[in-house]
């Protein structure tokens, strides 16, 4: 169920018009009507979705309390300008997503969508067992998910390049798993031509033990092994949620570590990658919206059960000149980052090229910065501790100027 909070009426008609909703849509004119639904359908609501005609004070003080006590429950704003103001006062209220009070149909049902489906796979997995690899034999592997919820932040660099690095470290094989199940591009990104996909796998996963899946990776020179993405977008409707946490089960049997690059969404297939993994990798880079995506799947991770402690943070092109300093992504992160990765012109001309760069260019401070991370995950010490949030976090040195 969605439910909609704003006085006016024309907007209220511009929404429901754009959902084409007539069941499980409510509208209320005020937030004391919005507590008493969130009181009365608790259980069933999914979405809320604060107009830009409540005041910006009242609706952030709903958010943060539904965040307190519905975390599993998504919270859209429509706001009338989206200032780096708006959006930092979003990310500390627990707000999914933001958009402009512009919006187009398109849009709005676009993120209405995503926010209802993260919610109802969130709150299907909430009190669930997500420690699988506690109860894991000794012998498997590590898994390593890397995501970032915000595209163009250099998650599939960074995953082929800690691939690599493991391999080089360990001198043992690495497996990696192709999840973007539609749009996928390890397999360009390392300039290999697998004849089986992860889709394979799927289709014969009853017939599959540990030492059959083998036959389904694509090897590397850089002792790398990847499950690559179905050829064909539309073959990933057929993989199921459930294939996918078998298929990282067999494989952390035969290689010491399973790296798995991702979508940029929280989709069921993440999510089951997220309850196989020992740690996941958060990628962002040096932008508002980034950094907000970033706040909002680290709220995520923990109302599934992923402690800190086994999450990294890795903020890329953290030298870039854009007005923002890495102190202030860790005040409002409200926790350190633990890699930051230098920008460098040789990581596009090495994904262009097809190697990477760790084989190209060993010695480029990009390439120490993965090596660092490859350093945490060896070493299985604990993320940084959690930074105070006092003092403003982005933005506060403008506001001072």
């Amino acid at each position: 169920m969605i439910v909609l909070a704003d006085p006016d009426r024309r907007f209220q008609a511009r929404v429901s018009d754009a959902l084409g909703r007539k069941d499980n849509f409510v509208m209320v004119d005020s937030v004391l009507l919005l507590d008493k639904v969130l009181h009365d359908k608790a259980g069933q609501l999914t979405v809320v979705i604060l107009g830009p005609n409540l005041g910006m004070e009242e609706a952030l003080e709903v958010s943060r309390r539904i965040q307190t006590t519905m975390g599993e429950m998504s919270v859209v704003l429509v706001a009338n300008a989206l200032t780096p103001d708006v959006l930092q006062q979003a990310i500390r209220s627990g707000i999914r997503d933001v958009l402009p009070a512009a919006f187009t149909s398109a849009q709005l049902v676009d993120t209405v969508t995503r926010a209802e489906s993260l919610s109802l796979q969130i709150r299907g997995r909430v009190g669930q067992d997500v420690h699988p690899t506690e109860a894991a034999s000794a012998g498997d592997g590590k898994v390593i998910t890397v995501f970032s919820s915000k595209g163009g932040c250099g998650k599939s660099f960074v995953s082929t390049n800690l691939a690599v690095a493991l391999a080089q470290r360990t001198g043992e094989d690495v497996a990696m798993i192709d999840l973007d199940l539609q749009f996928g591009d390890l397999a360009i990104m390392l300039q290999l031509f697998p004849a089986r996909t992860i889709y394979d796998a799927a289709q014969n996963l009853d017939r599959l033990d540990a030492d059959a899946m083998k036959g389904y990776l694509t090897p590397h020179r850089g002792q790398v092994f990847l499950l690559a993405a179905p050829l064909e977008p539309g073959l990933s409707e057929t993989i199921s949620a459930e294939s996918v946490a078998k298929i990282i089960r067999l494989m952390k049997r035969n290689y010491k570590h399973v790296i798995i690059d991702t979508p940029p969404s929280f989709t069921d297939h993440v999510l089951a990658a997220l309850d196989e993994s020992d740690e996941s990798v958060l990628i962002t880079s040096m932008d508002v919206p980034s950094i907000k995506n970033l706040k909002l799947s680290l709220q995520t991770l923990e109302l599934l059960g992923f402690t800190r402690n086994r999450i990294r943070l890795i903020l890329n092109r953290a030298d870039s000149k854009v007005g923002l300093r890495v102190q202030e992504v860790e005040k409002t992160l409200g926790t350190r980052i633990d890699v930051s990765i230098p920008s460098s012109r040789e990581v596009p001309l090495s994904i262009n090229r097809g190697t990477p760069l760790i084989l190209e260019d060993p010695k480029s401070p990009v390439v120490a910065s993965i090596m660092k991370l490859v350093d945490i995950i060896g070493s299985g010490v604990d993320a940084a501790p959690k930074q105070s949030q006092s003092g403003g976090g982005l933005f506060k040195s403008r506001r001072k100027s």
